[in-house]
């Protein structure tokens, strides 16, 4: 299924018009409580997806509207397909 980005920027645009605060305050603590469930809901990618929501609307926050945050993560991936990386002593992984 192809990504929606008019719903998906809807929504957003709902939730922030309905939602007393959407900064990144307010959303980290909603993406900590979900990013918990998907710890323990392996099979379940609606935490992972409702954390991703969490991002855009502290984006929005910030006014970047989801279409733009998605067109700069697009092109982030495809700067980062060509980057080589490193493991780190603490288990992250840098570009080199």
């Amino acid at each position: 299924m192809p990504i929606d980005i008019e719903t998906i920027e809807a929504c957003v645009e709902k939730l922030h018009d309905t939602f007393d605060r959407t900064d990144l305050d307010i959303e980290w603590t909603k993406i900590k409580q979900k990013a918990k469930e998907a710890r323990y809901n392996p099979g379940d990618v609606r935490p992972l997806a409702d954390c991703i929501l969490s991002i855009l609307l502290a984006a929005r926050s910030e006014g970047h509207k989801a279409g733009t945050v998605l067109d700069a993560l697009s092109r982030m991936s495809a700067m980062n397909i060509e980057k080589e990386w490193k493991k780190m002593p603490d288990g992250t992984y840098q570009a080199i």
